[in-house]
């Protein structure tokens, strides 16, 4: 007869552990909770209590909001997906160059990117706002996009040069003995071998471009406003009557903002957290 495995309990750190983690992930979903339960109600039953389930659900908040960010969500979409995707491009571009190929300067003008970092963004917007103007881009997605792609590239190339240069060299020597040039090591070794790191960077880099409220408000005219001003102007004046505001659509127009980026990160998150633990990402 022989002894199955032997259960060991939870010391008391490790239940204080547990709890601890438990209420910080229930702090963490806390504004979910909240803008859900409320985006069902009513003015009267949102004065009443904020925190509980209502008892007679009002759907008709989300036709409401639906009717007021629909425009504004495509926008977004377009804007974010369009500067992710050229930002991972150049970036893998220059980060290969840096991490692979040998060429005088590479050092100090990776210092210099290195160093674009270290620069605050606020201190860039002024400067950045007025450069758009000279250059008499059109107040459409452009103006918007080609911004966005430049202030990413420093973080991108930081974190993707770091990749590269862990990529073992005898995999890219016998390559090259085969005939490999640079875009085929590029594209058929480095780029499939630094997915989950691709994809980490490019959720990093959406986020903040999703919610980018300053820049587009300044640069884009109402055709092509942005999810993040649609919702500051719902706030101020499409969810508010004169009676009182209609915090229920303003709550069911924050879920909808929010659908995107959640789908997203369900079907990402496995190659997420495998790039951000594999420690090419750091930040």
């Amino acid at each position: 007869m022989t002894a199955g495995p032997r259960r060991v309990g939870l010391t008391p750190g490790e239940i204080v552990r547990q709890a601890v983690l438990v209420l910080f992930g229930l702090l963490a979903l806390f504004p979910l909770y909240f803008s859900l339960v409320n985006s069902f109600k009513d003015r009267v039953q949102y004065a009443e209590n904020l925190l509980n389930i209502p008892s007679t659900l009002h759907p008709e908040n989300y036709a409401v909001a639906w009717a007021q960010i629909q425009g504004p969500l495509l926008n977004s979409v377009i804007v974010t997906v369009t500067s992710v995707l050229a930002t991972l491009v150049l970036a893998s571009l220059s980060a290969y160059a840096f991490a692979l190929m040998d060429f005088p300067g590479r050092h100090l003008l990776f210092g210099i990117t290195f160093a674009l970092l270290l620069v605050p963004e606020f201190l860039t917007l002024i400067p950045l706002y007025v450069q758009i103007r000279n250059l008499t881009l059109p107040s459409n997605y452009l103006a918007i996009i080609l911004p966005t792609i430049a202030a990413g590239q420093p973080f991108a190339i930081l974190v993707l040069r770091a990749a590269f240069e862990a990529i073992p060299k005898d995999m890219l020597e016998a390559a090259r003995l085969d005939g490999a040039g640079h875009l085929q090591l590029l594209r058929r070794i480095v780029l499939p071998i630094s997915l989950p790191i691709l994809i980490s960077v490019a959720i990093i880099r959406l986020i903040p471009v999703w919610n980018e409220y300053l820049l587009p408000s300044l640069v884009l005219d109402e055709a092509h406003r942005t999810l993040p001003v649609a919702l500051v102007n719902f706030q101020g004046g499409g969810a508010a009557t004169a009676v009182t505001p209609n915090y229920g659509a303003l709550m069911a127009s924050y879920v909808l903002s929010a659908v995107p980026l959640l789908v997203l990160f369900a079907f990402l998150m496995r190659y997420y957290i495998q790039g951000v633990t594999s420690g090419g990402v750091k930040g």
